[in-house]
């Protein structure tokens, strides 16, 4: 109740008939609070990664007004942005004289990206993922110890299933979320399990055991373009990550670590945007990351 007074405290204090202007810090602060936030770029530019919880209206697209009538009522702030604030800043002003309260990031998305701050890819990478409310297919690989182990072993548990590989760049970054969740989770609900794509097993072994991650590991010596557990998932890119219910129903399907960490109900630092997320072993990297778990607020 107190977050939600907070949150509706500073929609009043920072957003009116008159357009406010934010910087990213405060910004980033309505986003964590459940703002109603507005990308007005392209499609195509939203495609490409959007402030979490954005919902895309282009600015140049015609009828904008129309648009945002259609998905707001009015009664809430808006929270808009573009690519470096020029956009939204009109649009603000539109917005304004049509009654709505609105605020404006500063610098715009370019602002918001240099900051570090986290950023929503599912648009584009999660597309072939399956989606929330499907039952997952059950498979069966073994871990690295060569035992085989089911996913359907760990029924009646939440799961997270993490697809990934030891080559992976972006694989390599997000551990450090991977572990804090782990140790956040309450193990009598919550089962991790991690399926790589490594070609080479002793790799895997190895860099399992130096980082000790957390959870069930299991290799899949197909890799990741001839994995027909990879196909089953809809797996196009890495790491992509399945937050799946007690019954084997999809919760969440994404690839961004944080979205799993919120719905688990974690308190972890964002990660910042993803440079490329791996499709296949070409974004290998030549020298091992130095991984460290992240200290908690």
């Amino acid at each position: 109740m107190k977050a939600i007074m907070a949150f509706a405290l500073f929609g009043l204090l920072s957003c009116s008939a008159t357009v406010k202007n934010l910087d990213v810090e405060q910004f980033a602060g309505a986003v964590s609070g459940g703002a109603r936030i507005v990308d007005v770029r392209t499609p195509e530019e939203f495609a490409e990664g959007y402030i979490p919880g954005a919902v895309n209206v282009d600015w140049n697209g015609g009828n904008f007004l129309s648009g945002i009538d259609a998905k707001f009522d009015g009664k809430e702030p808006l929270y808009v942005y573009c690519r470096s604030g020029r956009r939204s800043a009109a649009a603000a002003k539109a917005l304004s004289k049509a009654g709505y309260k609105v605020c404006n990031l500063l610098g715009g998305y370019e602002a918001w990206t240099a900051a570090g701050k986290a950023i929503d890819q599912d648009f584009k990478y999660a597309a072939e993922l399956i989606p929330a409310g499907e039952t997952v297919p059950d498979f069966e690989l073994n871990d690295i110890e060569g035992k085989p182990v089911r996913l359907s072993d760990f029924r009646g548990k939440a799961i997270v299933l993490v697809f990934w590989a030891s080559w992976c760049p972006d694989c390599r970054a997000e551990i450090p979320e991977l572990k804090a969740m782990h140790e956040e989770s309450d193990p009598a609900s919550v089962q991790f399990v991690s399926v790589s794509f490594d070609r080479d097993f002793d790799t895997l072994r190895q860099f399992v055991a130096e980082n000790n991650l957390p959870g069930i590991q299991l290799f899949d010596p197909a890799g990741k373009k001839e994995s027909k557990v990879g196909e089953a998932f809809g797996v196009k890119w890495i790491p992509s990550l399945y937050l799946i219910d007690a019954e084997g129903k999809v919760a969440l399907s994404t690839v961004m670590a944080w979205k799993v960490a919120d719905a688990l109900g974690g308190k972890l630092p964002l990660q910042g945007k993803r440079d490329a997320l791996c499709s296949d072993e070409s974004c290998a990297l030549e020298t091992p990351a130095i991984l460290t778990t992240p200290q908690r607020p």
